[in-house]
Order: C-alpha cells, then structure tokens, then sequence
C-alpha cells in the first residue's frame, strides 16, 4: 500500500485478511482534545470561552460522525481530488488556524493577568 500525504493523516492499517480502519489519525486526536478543553471550560465556569469553543467542538464530532462508509475518512484522497473538495478544506484549515490562533492569545493573555493579579 503507498502512502501518501492524505492517506497519513487518516491511518489505514490493513492486513492480508482484512482491512482494520483506525478512522482519522489526526482528526480523533484533534476532537478529543478540543472536547476535553470545551468541558474543562464549562466546569470552571469560563463561560465566554465555553462558548467561543463549543461550534468548534461540535463541528469537530459532527465531521466525524458524518464520515460516509466507504470512505477511508474526512481527508479521502479520491473524494477530495474527484468533486474538487480541496477548497473547502483548505478554506476549513484556514478558519481552524484563525480560531486557534485567537484563542492561543485569550489564553496567553488571561494567564498574564492571573500572574498579574496574584
């Protein structure tokens, strides 16, 4: 099997027997993560970034529960080359680069006034 740069980011794992999926090696990852910081947010009860990152938590999960089954995941070589999906992606990375950006200096910045403020 070749690999290449699409098929590294969704992570076939296949034998002779079967093939055994292990769906999305950077997307899981990216949606446990984003999860996990969106509830740790909500139980330390910092409401506006609970709500600045629960569409972009939410968008996370449904991407991937909404992969279709005969694809090999989000990021299916032969889906994104045939139906010209390559702008939407990349229009998804630039927002997610964006977004994260934004809220790499909320957070920079609520950590120096916390250090300030002690």
């Amino acid at each position: 099997m070749t690999r290449t740069p699409l098929n590294k980011l969704n992570f076939i794992v296949s034998n002779s027997a079967n093939t055994c999926e292990r769906r999305l090696r950077w997307v899981i990852p990216e949606v446990i993560g984003h999860s996990l910081v969106t509830v740790l947010m909500l139980v330390s009860l910092h409401w506006f970034i609970f709500l600045l990152n629960l569409p972009v938590a939410t968008w996370n999960i449904y991407r991937f529960i909404m992969v279709p089954s005969g694809n090999m995941g989000v990021f299916d070589p032969t889906e994104i080359h045939n139906r010209g999906q390559l702008k939407s992606h990349m229009k998804e990375a630039m927002i997610k680069l964006g977004f994260h950006l934004l809220c790499f200096f909320m957070y920079l910045y609520s950590m120096i006034l916390a250090l300030i403020n002690d």
